[in-house]
């Protein structure tokens, strides 16, 4: 597994003296919009929220929750073509969140030759920021919160990727966590959904929690003997999942953030 940033945020000890950790799961912001809007344009899907806004609001209150580490599970951009305004804002504002910032390209910024995460380097801009690359799969490893993410990014817009296939065992962190942008589907059999994640691959993942990212609400597929949930669309519901990972249990809530709305 690949290192990212090694950060000492606002994890407490539990009484157990394990410490605990705090993620902010976010999906589907979609910055850029549609039709090639700059990031301070009129957005056309009204009444959705200005995904600019949403940003600022999600990294605000992720300072507030003194959260460890935010996961973006998918289109964190609306599309590849987006400009270099909306580049230099998401840097700008990734890095302020401080913690570690880990981005799965979804279907609408999947990981093409044109991707726009090829025109951004976070190194330079926001280097707490990492962006999963690999299209088998790439691992993140965070030794000081004894904790791992692994993520497939979507690199098509066919739609005939798995992104819970081919999850690798279980490392060595007390808490394994993986992130996937598609379809839930519950049975076991091909349907006609995109991207599709089937609940087998799911419960024989081997992680205690799956970031999931895609659909408009907030859902949980699975409890047990992994967590899944869907954390809802941003742009369109202005939530995120907060997920904590105490001694004994996770414990994953919705809260919501109240951006600017388009009229």
């Amino acid at each position: 597994m690949s290192s990212a940033t090694v950060y000492k945020g606002g994890s407490e000890q539990s009484n157990a003296g394990i410490k605990s950790v705090r993620i902010l799961h976010t999906a589907d912001i979609h910055l850029g919009d549609a039709n090639g809007e700059v990031c301070c344009g009129t957005p056309t899907h009204a009444p959705y929220y200005h995904p600019c806004t949403v940003l600022h609001a999600l990294v605000d209150y992720s300072l507030q929750a003194k959260v460890d580490l935010i996961i973006v599970a998918g289109d964190l951009f609306d599309h590849n073509r987006v400009d270099a305004a909306t580049l230099e804002f998401a840097s700008e504002q990734l890095k302020r969140a401080v913690v570690p910032v880990l981005i799965l390209p979804g279907n609408h910024d999947c990981l093409t030759p044109d991707s726009v995460y090829h025109r951004i380097d976070f190194s330079r801009s926001a280097p707490n920021v990492s962006v999963f690359a690999r299209p088998e799969g790439q691992g993140f490893s965070f030794p000081n919160l004894d904790l791992a993410v692994w993520g497939k990014p979507v690199t098509d817009y066919g739609g005939g990727l798995r992104p819970m296939s081919g999850v690798p065992p279980r490392g060595a962190e007390r808490w394994q966590v993986a992130v996937a942008h598609g379809h839930y589907i519950r049975g076991s059999l091909p349907g006609t959904d995109s991207y599709p994640i089937y609940h087998e691959e799911l419960v024989n993942s081997g992680r205690d929690y799956v970031a999931l990212g895609h659909w408009s609400n907030f859902y949980c597929v699975c409890q047990a003997p992994v967590k899944a949930f869907y954390c809802g669309a941003a742009v369109e519901t202005g939530t995120c999942a907060i997920v904590d990972f105490l001694a004994n249990e996770i414990r994953v809530r919705r809260h919501t953030v109240t951006p600017a709305k388009i009229a």
